[in-house]
């Protein structure tokens, strides 16, 4: 199995951008989010990030991670959720290398995140 499926998985909730599209991926977590004002915070994470304002990186944060969080399913659904995960990741890394690489820098980016900004 591999471990960054599993790891990415495991963590807290978070949104993700994979190409084009949004998805809040995480513990239980596995949903294409579609709405712009939920994903206009991703935008707004990156520019504070750009101008290195950590009082707006830790409240896009904060956000992101909470509307992620309201993806999550029921624990009764975590092994479905998770192997329609697996797949779907399986296939980004067969099917489009760019799309999975820049996932995987994102989750880098979001754990220095996490244990910066964590409570």
């Amino acid at each position: 199995m591999n471990s960054f499926k599993e790891s990415l998985y495991e963590k807290k909730s978070f949104i993700y951008q994979i190409g084009e599209d949004y998805y809040a991926i995480g513990a239980n977590t596995f949903a294409k989010i579609t709405d712009s004002p939920e994903t206009d915070n991703i935008e707004l994470l990156q520019n504070a990030l750009n101008k290195g304002n950590d009082r707006q990186i830790a409240k896009y944060y904060e956000k992101i991670a909470r509307i992620a969080n309201s993806y999550r399913v029921d624990a009764r659904e975590h092994f479905k959720l998770r192997d329609k995960l697996f797949v779907f990741l399986d296939e980004l890394e067969k099917n489009d290398k760019a799309s999975f690489a820049g996932l995987q820098t994102q989750v880098s980016l979001i754990d220095a995140l996490t244990e910066k900004y964590q409570a």
